[in-house]
This record gives C-alpha cells, structure tokens and sequence, in this order.
C-alpha cells in the first residue's frame, strides 16, 4: 500500500521536495492505485510536484471520473524558501469510479498519473493533444488492455 509522504516508484526520488498527501477512503480503490503505480515502468522519473492525491464522492461536471490540477505558490511544508513551485493534484471521483471494471477504473488512474507526469517533465498544456499525450503515455507504460476497457465503457460514464 501507498504510505502517507510517499507514491511508490513516483515519489520514490522526491529528495527535497513536498510530502504527499493522500485523501482516500475507499480501500479497494486505493489497492487499485497501488497496482497501478507498482505497474509504472523502472526508471519512470518522479512526480516531484504531485501534492495530493485524493477521492471525492463525484465531480461537479458530469462524467469527469478523474482529474489533475495544478496551482502555483510556496507551497506549506515545503523546502521551497518562498519560491514559486508548482503544486500538483489528482482527484478521483468514486461515483463514477466505482461503475467501471477494474481494468477500466486502473486506466483513469494511469491516464491521471500520466497527466502530472507529463505537466512536470514535458511542461503543462490544457488540451485536446494532452489528453491524447495522457493516453498514449499511459498505454506505453503497460496499461494499453485497460486503456482499450475504458473506451469500451466510456458511454456507462456518461449516462
């Protein structure tokens, strides 16, 4: 299981940077995301700005089972000595989570993962082209079934 202040291989290089924090009640969908980041590829560079990763019951948009955002500023408990860093989120949300098959819900975890690893390491971008980048990187890192489930079931989202 993941330990509070710390995402397995992603955080696993984290050295000075800000703890993580996790919000998560579900028990069997945060033994989902530990199979997920276990999954991750050896020599994955880390997260160093994921903040938080929580699981809130639904998202005020519908359809919208996962989501990363960012937000900018010296950051509590960090080392950053007032410097600007950027803060990194990801928010599951349980209701719709809970609806798909497992191959589908470690997909959306993957598919998020991949957002704040790509936000970090290639720089951040809130478009139709990142969700694609999101997908494609999250298929290269091992999750191409379970990217294939969630499109199978993408309409259960949405109705």
């Amino acid at each position: 299981m993941l330990q509070q202040g710390e995402l397995s291989t992603m955080k696993a290089k984290r050295g000075q940077g800000m703890k993580l924090h996790l919000e998560w009640g579900d028990p069997e969908l945060r033994a989902l995301l530990d199979s997920v980041v276990s999954r991750l590829p050896k020599g994955t560079l880390p997260i160093r700005s994921l903040h938080k990763v929580r699981m809130k019951k639904r998202a005020k948009i519908k359809g919208i089972v996962g989501l990363t955002t960012d937000s900018l500023g010296a950051i509590p408990g960090s080392k950053s000595r007032g410097r600007i860093r950027v803060a990194q989120t990801i928010t599951f949300y349980s209701d719709l989570l809970t609806k798909l098959s497992r191959p589908s819900a470690m997909a959306v975890m993957a598919h998020e993962l991949a957002h704040a690893w790509l936000n970090e390491n290639v720089g951040p971008e809130q478009s139709r082209r990142r969700e694609r980048e999101a997908d494609k990187l999250a298929r290269k890192w091992g999750f191409g079934r379970e990217m294939g489930a969630l499109n199978s079931e993408a309409e259960t989202l949405n109705n």
